[in-house]
């Protein structure tokens, strides 16, 4: 039997990835698409031959096994509690809430009515990321001193936001900017490879293209836990076509592990040389792929709705950190 699946809006930029994920499979099926903007919604499942339906309520009559939110993040509550509420599990872009408050009562909806939930955050199902994770792990460089994580792209620069999208760069509907939308990635990457917690930030978070009203870019210095200490860099103003610009560096007191764009590479002083290995062989690709295998054989996804709500708490440190001009210790309040 073929997975039920819907959308509650199309409005972010990874909307039509999903749907294409979606059509390639032939274990589920796709019963409808709601979106608030009537014209959007039509042209989109116009374009992948979909089923637009009026509400919310109209979609959930149709029994979804899982629904993708795919709206603009000012509604993410409202969508989840409505969804919750009938049982339904969710798929949620990232980030989950406008601000951390939102974050952690979309947690507690979640954790009320016990649904699946997970968010987009892919990297965790890159081989590469998984063999790097796996390197750390294994003692090859040691004991980890320092990180830095970068990912970013050039949308200010290039004004990739406009029309149906450009909610991303309007305060009230997206939450932040290139900061939250691009860091989070980053944040959770960094409690991912660490296997480790934050507990004190500081960074800032400015507007340097003014293309839109909002950050465009930010940088932290973040110390976890165990004592590693990591720079987080992301924005919408780093201009690279080829290599992508998402390059990780990692030390150890015995060596060093990078990212780079023929894939992980690491320095052992122990085996006195560089290493290329080779990554894992995964049947996982993507976050989606993986609440719908998790709602198939009935196991909870690999990222959970803690998982967001941690990354998310990361970031609005780095904010309150820019506003106030002054370290901030995690937990937050």
């Amino acid at each position: 039997m073929k997975l039920k699946i819907g959308f509650a809006g199309f409005a972010h930029v990874h909307a039509p990835g999903h749907a294409e994920f979606l059509i390639s499979r032939s274990d589920v099926e796709v019963i409808g698409l709601f979106d608030e903007n009537r014209d959007r919604g039509l042209y989109y499942a116009n374009r992948y031959r979909f089923i637009f339906v009026e509400s919310l309520e109209k979609l959930i009559e149709k029994k979804p096994d899982l629904v993708i939110i795919d709206s603009e993040t000012a509604k993410h509550l409202e969508y989840v509690k409505i969804l919750a509420e009938n049982n339904i599990n969710i798929f949620c872009e990232k980030p989950v809430g406008l601000n951390l408050q939102m974050a952690r009562e979309i947690k507690d909806v979640v954790e009320k009515h016990g649904i699946l939930f997970t968010t987009g955050f892919n990297s965790r199902f890159n081989p590469d990321i998984i063999k790097l994770k796996e390197i750390l792990h294994g003692n090859e460089i040691g004991d980890i001193y320092t990180v830095r994580v970068r990912i970013a792209h050039s949308a200010a620069i290039d004004k990739w936001f406009k029309d149906w999208s450009l909610w991303f760069g309007i305060k009230e509907l997206a939450g932040g900017g290139g900061l939250l939308d691009l860091g989070i990635h980053a944040a959770d990457l960094l409690r991912y490879i660490l296997d480790d917690e934050a507990i004190e930030i500081q960074g800032i978070a400015v507007n340097l293209a003014k293309t839109y009203d909002i950050d465009d870019f930010g940088v932290a210095i973040i110390i976890f836990s165990k004592g590693v200490v990591s720079v987080l860099e992301s924005g919408w103003i780093q201009v690279a076509e080829n290599p992508p610009l998402s390059p990780l560096e990692i030390y150890g007191n015995k060596g060093t592990a990078l990212r780079t764009p023929i894939g992980i590479i690491y320095y052992s002083r122990d085996r006195k040389s560089w290493i290329k290995p080779n990554p894992p062989q995964t049947s996982i690709r993507n976050a989606l792929d993986d609440i719908i295998e998790a709602i198939k054989t009935d196991r909870k996804p690999a990222i959970t709705v803690d998982d967001a709500v941690k990354a998310q708490e990361i970031i609005e440190a780095i904010y309150l950190s820019n506003r106030e001009k002054r370290t901030v210790k995690l937990p937050l309040p």
